[in-house]
C-alpha cells in the first residue's frame, strides 16, 4: 500500500509539466493550418521522502528521466488541437524496506497521454497584444499497472484557462487548470505565472523568463516550483528552450518524494 501511494507525487509533477505549457513553447503556430512538433528532455531529482511538512526519511532520493513528444495543429488561429505523450526513459526511487535499509524500485515505458482543444480569443491594443484561452483537457491512460509507475494509468478530464500578452520588450502568461480523475487519484489544481524579457536587439528572437508553478491536490499536497527559462527562435521554424525549476515549497498529503530540482531541454519545429 505504501509503495502504491508514493507514486502520486511523480505523476503530479509530470502532469503539471504536461498541462501548463502548450506546444510549441506557448509560442506557435498562430496562423490557419499551421502545425508543429516538439520534444522535451526532462530530468528530475528529488532528495527526501516527505510526509506533510516534515522530512520522514532524509536521503531517500528519486531520479526520473522523461522524454515528452508533443504536437499541435491549428485549423484557425483561434482553434487548435494539441497532444502530449510522455515516455519514461528511466525512473529510480529509494524506499524504506521496513528493516532500516533502502529498497530501490525502477520504472520505464509509456506514460499517459494528454489531449487538449485550446480555444483562443486574440486582442491587439496600443503597444500590447495577447489572447484569452479556454482549454478542455482529456487524460488518456496508456501507462501500465506496476508497483512503481510515474503515471497512474487513469482516465481524467479537466479545464484550463489562460491569459497572456506581449509588449515590445516584455511578455506575461498566466494560467489555471483543474483535473478530476476516474478512480482513486485525487483531483488537482495547478496555477502558473511566467514573466518574460526580450533581449536587445529584438531581431535576435530570444527571451528570458522567470516561471512559477503551484500545484494543489485534494489530499493536501502542495508544491511550489520556480526558476528561469531561456527561449530562442532561430529561424521561425526551429525553436529551443532551456529551463530549470526548484521546489521552494513542498507539503505532501501522503508519503512522497520532494525537495528537488527539474531540468528541461525543449526542441520544437513549426510549419
Amino acid at each position: 500500500m505504501l509503495i502504491r501511494r508514493v507514486t502520486l507525487l511523480g505523476a503530479a509533477f509530470s502532469s503539471l509539466i504536461a498541462s501548463a505549457d502548450e506546444p510549441i513553447m506557448n509560442m506557435m503556430p498562430r496562423w490557419d493550418n499551421g502545425w508543429g512538433v516538439q520534444m522535451i528532455n526532462e530530468y528530475r531529482h528529488e532528495n527526501d521522502l516527505l510526509l506533510g511538512d516534515r522530512i520522514a526519511y532524509s536521503g531517500f532520493s528519486e531520479d526520473v528521466h522523461l522524454l515528452h513528444f508533443q504536437g499541435v495543429y491549428t485549423w484557425d488561429r483561434s482553434i487548435r488541437l494539441t497532444y502530449k505523450i510522455p515516455y519514461v526513459l528511466d525512473a529510480r526511487r529509494e524506499m524504506p524496506d521496513g528493516l532500516g535499509g533502502k529498497l530501490t524500485d525502477h520504472d520505464n515505458g509509456l506514460g499517459d497521454a494528454t489531449l487538449a482543444l485550446p480555444l483562443k480569443k486574440y486582442f491587439n491594443l496600443d503597444g500590447r497584444s495577447g489572447s484569452w484561452t479556454i482549454k478542455p483537457l482529456l487524460r488518456v491512460p496508456l501507462a501500465g499497472d506496476d508497483n512503481y509507475e510515474i503515471y497512474d494509468g487513469e482516465w481524467g478530464g479537466g479545464l484550463g484557462l489562460s491569459y497572456e500578452f506581449e509588449m515590445p520588450r516584455f511578455a506575461f502568461l498566466s494560467s489555471v487548470s483543474h483535473w478530476a480523475f476516474d478512480n482513486k487519484k485525487p483531483s488537482e489544481t495547478g496555477f502558473s505565472l511566467d514573466l518574460g524579457y526580450k533581449f536587445y536587439p529584438l531581431e535576435t528572437n530570444s527571451q528570458m523568463l522567470w516561471e512559477t508553478d503551484f500545484l494543489y491536490k485534494e489530499n493536501g499536497t502542495e508544491t511550489l516550483l520556480s526558476g528561469p527559462a531561456f527561449y530562442w527562435n532561430f529561424n521561425d521554424v526551429t525553436h529551443m528552450r532551456l529551463e530549470w525549476k526548484h521546489d521552494f515549497h513542498n507539503r505532501q498529503g501522503t508519503l512522497d518524494h520532494g525537495n528537488g530540482d527539474r531540468f528541461l531541454l525543449s526542441l520544437g519545429m513549426v510549419f
